[in-house]
């Protein structure tokens, strides 16, 4: 069996690759990362997927799919997005107001609450606001 070649890393990833090194050389065992390495990491996230990341430093992919996603809800200024859909129900008033894990919030006022159509608009919202 061929050993597998070892390609060079970007300067970037290299550079926080030998931070979590370094760290895994003298830490005791069961020693949780420590916070500025997960930040050296995320902050990888705009140019490299969760997935490249989380292989090169040997993380846990949803720990750190996890700790993106909060950060990104936390930097991501809140946008208000108002649609009329006044003109897809009938019937009733019903006001729903629903919050995707990453923090996005939509509130729908409208008369009926047993349209099809809300029911695509939240799921649509709701896989759309990751």
């Amino acid at each position: 069996m061929k050993p597998k070649k070892e390609l060079a890393l970007p300067g970037s990833m290299q550079a926080v690759s030998d931070a979590f090194e370094q760290w895994r050389s003298t830490r005791k065992k069961r020693d949780r990362i420590p916070e500025s390495l997960w930040e050296a990491a995320m902050e990888l996230s705009p140019s490299y997927s969760a997935h490249r990341i989380a292989k090169t430093l040997r993380l846990n992919y949803w720990e750190l799919k996890h700790r993106i996603g909060l950060r990104l809800s936390r930097n991501t200024p809140s946008e208000f997005v108002e649609l009329n859909v006044e003109h897809l129900f009938s019937g009733a008033q019903c006001f729903v107001e629903v919050r995707s894990q990453a923090g996005f919030e939509i509130k729908i006022r409208t008369m009926a609450a047993s349209q099809p159509e809300l029911t695509e608009l939240i799921s649509c919202f709701m896989s759309h606001g990751r």
